[in-house]
């Protein structure tokens, strides 16, 4: 019924990575990975949207589109921290920076480089992009690390203004992944009070939507949204999660006032998470002796599990789902997860594996056991360069759709071509038999 442009759901990311929060460490993105390879959104019709930072805790987003099914709508999100500001005049100031920045660099790490002159030089490919050596973390003394820790959130900031279509779109395979391992301790106070608001208005069908998010403190954070339809038989719904995000463990407690659902969510880490978490910082930040002895040692695993229960008090009714999550995070990204519902009789295992720093494929087989109906799903997207990205999905239930993403400057254009499952070839069909829907969204970022 909406359209959901990219442009609030990336400023959603930049105040979570802003704050510190980990949104990968949470049983309701269990499955994240596979879903952004297997369930992405194809646009539908053609619909126009833009995204401006009125300053940089003010953004504002306008969309409009050309199917009546899906709402044209205005929006304006506030933050209580500066996020990442994307025009034309930040992208030429940052890449203005980076030779100023590759010097000051340069003379920090002349004495190591000195030491190491005898060493051969390699360029590693992590799971993001190919890094260049950094040898800051060998010196050891505090200002250093300090130094270092600011520059690698300045290179982040740089490489999201330089990289758009990388930012909003390119998966969490590689993307979030990357800020999960990079992610720095900070003081248990220094997010106390951080919030976010957003607004939308959706015109065409006279609803408004909107959405309060709180730190409370290092690792909790209360969210709170809503709808609201006016006309004859006016409607409003609330929803209201609270989620205490630890390294070690996460839960997540939520109420909707639709049908008075009440849910819990849980889940827990294995390991030794710090230990972890320290060698995947190494790895994407460290120098290649760093690098290569965390591939060494070989301790690049992650296994998870966590559930979910629901109760619905209105209609008597109630859920409960299970899931195992096992990652591997070097030198290339793998994932299979595997999540059970026991009331429904639902299995759902999910593989994602990155063939190449550019290049990563999933598979999904959901098997129902009281129906004994299956779906296979498979999925692989393609990072061509900085300014395209191709998305192509096929399954035995919904056929095949694909994707297609090219930046130019600060415009996002997407193509999707959703193809019908039962068209017979032998037939003489016509396009608009074999194409079930097509659809173009421009996106500019202002």
């Amino acid at each position: 019924m909406f359209t959901t442009p990219d442009y609030f759901p990336l400023l959603t990311r930049q105040f979570h990575r802003e704050t510190r929060w980990n949104e990968n460490n949470l049983y309701s993105t269990f499955c994240r990975t596979s879903q952004s390879l297997l369930d992405f959104a194809v646009p539908l019709g053609v619909s126009v949207s833009t995204g401006r930072g009125v300053s940089n805790s003010l953004h504002s987003q306008f969309v409009f589109s050309m199917i009546p099914s899906r709402a044209s709508s205005i929006g304006y999100l506030a933050t209580s921290r500066p996020l990442l500001a994307i025009s034309p005049e930040v992208t030429d100031a940052v890449e203005e920076m980076q030779p100023a920045l590759a010097d000051m660099s340069a003379k920090k790490t002349k004495k190591a480089k000195k030491r190491k002159a005898d060493a051969p030089k390699e360029t590693l490919l992590t799971g993001f992009l190919p890094s260049e050596p950094k040898d800051v973390l060998a010196s050891g003394q505090s200002k250093r690390l300090l130094d270092f820790a600011t520059a690698r959130q300045q290179a982040i900031d740089s490489r999201d203004a330089r990289n758009l279509l990388q930012s909003i779109r390119a998966g969490t395979w590689k993307y979030n992944w990357d800020l999960c391992a990079s992610q720095q301790q900070a003081e248990p106070q220094a997010f106390n009070g951080d919030y976010m608001i957003s607004a939308q208005m959706y015109p065409s069908v006279s609803s408004v939507t909107g959405t309060w998010v709180t730190r409370r403190s290092q690792f909790s954070e209360l969210q709170m949204s809503g709808i609201s339809r006016a006309g004859m038989q006016s409607d409003m719904q609330l929803v209201v999660q609270h989620t205490v995000n630890k390294p070690k463990w996460s839960t997540e407690t939520t109420f909707g006032t639709l049908g008075a659902m009440l849910g819990v969510r849980g889940l827990y880490n294995f390991g030794n998470i710090a230990m972890l978490d320290r060698a995947s910082r190494l790895f994407y930040c460290g120098t290649n002796a760093d690098a290569r002895q965390v591939l060494m040692n070989k301790v690049h695993g992650r296994l998870a599990v966590g559930g979910e229960m629901y109760f619905g008090a209105q209609d008597s009714s109630a859920g409960i789902s299970l899931g195992a999550r096992y990652r591997h995070d070097l030198p290339l990204f793998s994932e299979v997860t595997c999540v059970v519902n026991p009331i429904m009789g639902h299995v759902s295992v999910a593989w994602a594996q990155a063939l190449r720093p550019r290049l990563c494929c999933a598979a999904r087989y959901d098997f129902n056991v009281f129906s004994i109906t299956s779906d296979l799903a498979l999925g692989v997207e393609w990072q061509l360069d900085d300014r395209s990205i191709v998305k192509a999905r096929w399954s035995d239930t919904q056929g095949l759709k694909c994707l297609v993403d090219a930046r130019m400057n600060n415009m996002v254009f997407s193509m999707g071509l959703t193809f019908n499952k039962d068209c017979k070839t032998d037939q003489s069909a016509d396009m608009t038999r074999l194409i079930k829907s097509f659809g173009l969204q421009f996106q500019w970022f202002i």
